[in-house]
């Protein structure tokens, strides 16, 4: 299998398998109803804090309840996390094994950035804006398709679950 090939059909496998695990694993549901408690929290919190000096004991509960509740977020996401991280950090250490070294053709043309310095402006900016060059290229490596393959492989994954959602509601 070409390395391109296979590093797109690790990336589609390990969306898939996260989008299946977050349905799975992850109460989505909850998540919503303690985000939408949060903002009214936070909502109330903003009217209180106008008047502080009348209110302190209720901004004081106020503040603990929104904490609980960003917590309780942040606990509910963390859990599904320890169990995705691992598999990503073996798909990596094995597409490292396989492909490290390697240039090969892209299927899908990826951004071309002049360098990977974290210090240099021109890390973060294409190519194309500082010397004319293209902006994208299919030459790569496989971190690179890795990451960018996986982004676009969530996107179209997360509306495929969001329309098969919507048709299910509906009937």
């Amino acid at each position: 299998m070409v390395p391109a090939q296979a590093i797109l059909a690790i990336t589609v496998g390990l969306a898939a398998v996260t989008k299946i695990l977050q349905r799975k694993f992850g109460n989505q549901e909850k998540v919503k109803v303690l985000q939408n408690q949060m903002k009214e929290d936070n909502k109330r919190f903003k009217e209180l804090f106008k008047e502080a000096g009348k209110n302190k004991k209720e901004i004081d509960e106020l503040q603990a309840r929104i904490l609980h509740t960003n917590m309780e977020i942040m606990n509910s996401t963390m859990k599904l996390n320890f169990i995705i991280l691992p598999v990503f950090l073996l798909a990596l250490w094995g597409m490292g094994f396989l492909f490290a070294g390697q240039v090969f053709q892209s299927i899908i043309p990826l951004p071309r950035f002049l360098n990977f310095s974290i210090w240099s402006p021109e890390s973060w900016i294409p190519a194309c804006i500082f010397n004319g060059g293209e902006c994208l290229t299919m030459q790569t490596g496989y971190y690179k398709a890795y990451f960018f393959y996986y982004l676009i492989a969530t996107i179209v994954l997360g509306i495929v679950v969001k329309i098969y959602d919507t048709v299910k509601k509906k009937k």
